[in-house]
């Protein structure tokens, strides 16, 4: 979405008419590929979702590193300064420190594999920013795949509800039964994406296209409800509140207080529920539920797990649902034993910072820091002065907000696949590229 003149100071041709077909072609795949994925609809009844964790689908083996070859390709033939143009040295730090984790993790081969596919599905990302022409060509696709989620969403719920509510027959969680969840694994999956679509449906409507943009702010809000993903729905007014007062400051010191002062003090309040202390007592005599909904226990056995690996940490391979950890013999209780459940069923720390220093130890944990939180910030307030399209910038500006605070309370951050995940790095990447270059006029090539 650059302009024709920085493009054409950086060297490359102006588009024709056969790239300007295939950009939004190009988008709108991976739109669809990142939000639908290959296998919809989970079946969450069958005992292997108690087992040891899977080693991963073979239609995303083959389909992602496909697509980011094709788009790598074309990128280069149309494009081939973008990726300086999104590079930054902060996300370059992260990813080589990620790969270095894996390979020396306890089991390198899947280890380094997962961390190539991350680095597949950064790239994409990166490079994906810089297919739309316009910003309204932009909302022209973010709306077709929207509007395409949404409808298979309600399809299932109305015709595959087996699919898409959980219910009593549920292998785990029976207790989620009646809440939505769509084609998507589980509600709080459903509930972020939805969240995603709620700010994309105003973003679609800023750009110029109110009826569109309003259905799909509509039909995902109804969604977000039925899922009663509570973290997501209180969420949605925070985040939007919080964006229209950063983007109305001037001050980066006022913008990084606002911003982070309240993140810090989630996790504080958060995480430092994990052992009795002063924190939990107050979060109990805010909260009905000072474990928010058991998370505590998998806080607390991931800050201790990373206190043995505080450097290079596990990788991307563990050591969640290892046979390892599932099936050894277990110890007796302590008094905030976890009680066997978080070896035997849990999958992440259902906080991505946690997790991040888990995966990476603690120096991966800053470098993805400054990857998602200094970067972006610095790259805002930059397009605050320069940019010529507040539409766009406020859209990012919604979807990072919002990322950095469902992390506290879910595993977003680095995870690949996650449709979230993608959008946050679009959002990270677009602010980059919005701090250096003007927005395309609409009718106009980039």
């Amino acid at each position: 979405m650059t302009s024709i003149k920085a493009t054409d100071e950086a060297g490359v041709a102006p588009v024709s008419d056969l790239t300007s077909i295939v950009r939004p072609f190009l988008l709108l795949v991976i739109l669809l590929v990142y939000w639908i994925s290959f296998e919809p609809f989970h079946d969450r009844s069958g005992a292997d979702l108690a087992g040891p964790l899977g080693t991963g689908n073979i239609a995303n083996q083959i389909a992602f590193p496909l697509l980011w070859a094709v788009l790598a390709v074309f990128t280069l033939a149309t494009k081939p300064k973008h990726l300086l143009h999104v590079a930054a040295f902060p996300v370059v730090a992260f990813i080589v420190w990620l790969l270095i984790t894996n390979v020396v993790s306890g089991d390198p081969a899947t280890g380094l594999k997962r961390g190539l596919f991350e680095v597949i599905s950064v790239t994409i990302a990166a490079m994906a920013v810089g297919l739309p022409q316009s910003p309204r060509q932009f909302a022209n696709q973010l709306a077709i795949a929207a509007l395409a989620v949404l409808v298979l969403c309600y399809f299932g719920v109305a015709f595959l509800p087996s699919l898409s509510i959980h219910s009593t027959g549920d292998t785990l969680e029976k207790e989620l039964a009646g809440n939505w969840r769509g084609f998507f694994n589980h509600k709080n999956e459903a509930g972020a994406m939805m969240v995603v679509l709620i700010f994309t449906g105003l973003f679609i409507k800023d750009a110029g296209q109110r009826w569109a943009g309003w259905l799909v702010v509509g039909l995902a809000s109804v969604f977000l409800l039925f899922s009663v993903s509570k973290t997501s729905i209180a969420l949605v007014p925070f985040t939007l509140a919080l964006a229209a007062l950063v983007y109305r400051l001037r001050s980066g010191w006022l913008r990084a207080i606002f911003i982070l002062l309240p993140l810090v003090l989630l996790n504080v309040a958060t995480v430092g529920s994990s052992w009795p202390g002063p924190v939990r007592s107050i979060v109990a005599m805010v909260l009905p539920d000072a474990t928010f909904t058991g998370r505590t226990d998998l806080w607390r056995f991931s800050m201790e797990q990373t206190a043995e690996h505080p450097v290079f940490g596990y990788g991307l391979t563990g050591p969640w649902r290892t046979n390892e950890l599932m099936y050894r013999d277990k110890l007796p209780a302590e008094p905030e034993d976890i009680s066997g459940w978080v070896e035997e069923l849990g999958t992440d720390s259902h906080n991505s910072y946690l997790e991040a220093a888990l995966q990476f130890g603690i120096p991966g944990l800053i470098l993805l820091l400054l990857a998602v939180i200094y970067l972006p910030m610095r790259d805002f307030g930059t397009a605050l002065r320069v940019s010529n399209n507040p539409a766009l910038l406020r859209y990012f500006l919604r979807l990072w907000i919002y990322v950095l605070y469902t992390a506290s309370l879910e595993t977003v951050l680095v995870s690949r696949n996650n449709p979230v995940w993608f959008m946050a790095l679009m959002a990270i990447f677009g602010m980059h590229l919005l701090a250096r270059f003007p927005v395309a006029e609409e009718g106009r090539a980039a």
